[in-house]
């Protein structure tokens, strides 16, 4: 119960770090990655992703980033993109007391408990979440959830595909979410969110 409850602690403050409210890009160009030196997280999206500048939170209790279409967080439109692109966000915690309390097949058992839902809830209410699908790996937790909450980021849809894991003893979650309007294809949005963490693990193998 300690280990579930340490990290739901951290959840709580990574979670929410990824429903604040972003403050509009600007025009210019947008940065193709980002290193948060709080933690000496390496951040890069898949290709024909930016980073939005506005949305960097960087401290000692953590950071969070949200990327999107290069093109978009431009100020440009392109009709040919809707349903073809998605939002992606990461939060990174402080470093855990003890790493070795990330469990993966615990920590999905915690989010299909009520407890767990009330985590993921962007209301902090059990009942707006249902987990559709999850999946243990040995380093990283999948899962693939619906919340029927509204939104803190502008035009977010309901589902999303979130993944866990570790880098240098600090939790680290990443997750894609498809815009309402047009929503990416569940399968190519779990396409995203892995090549997102492949990117990220990439880049700071030397963390993992």
């Amino acid at each position: 119960m300690r280990v579930r409850m340490g990290i739901a602690g951290l959840l709580v403050l990574g979670l929410s770090a990824c429903e604040m409210e972003l403050p509009s890009s600007s025009v210019a160009p947008p940065p193709r990655s980002v290193t948060l030196s709080q933690s000496n997280v390496s951040v890069a999206g898949p290709s024909g992703f930016c980073v939005d500048p506005g949305s960097i939170r960087d401290t000692p209790e953590g950071g969070f980033v949200l990327l999107g279409n290069c093109g978009g967080l431009s100020g440009r439109s392109n009709p040919a993109l809707k349903g073809k692109t998605a939002m992606l966000t990461l939060s990174v915690t402080a470093p855990m007391q003890d790493p070795e309390q990330f469990d993966t097949p615990s920590l999905e058992a915690f989010f299909r408990s009520e407890a767990g839902r009330r985590t993921l809830s962007r209301a902090g209410a059990a009942r707006t979440v249902t987990v559709i699908e999850s999946a243990p790996e040995a380093e990283t937790l999948w899962l693939h959830a619906r919340d029927s909450a509204p939104g803190a980021l502008p035009g977010q849809g309901a589902e999303y595909w979130r993944a866990l894991f570790l880098l240098d003893g600090r939790l680290v979650t990443a997750t894609a979410t498809p815009f309402a309007e047009a929503p990416m294809p569940e399968a190519q949005l779990r396409g995203v969110l892995s090549r997102f963490v492949a990117e990220l693990k990439r880049r700071n193998r030397t963390m993992s």
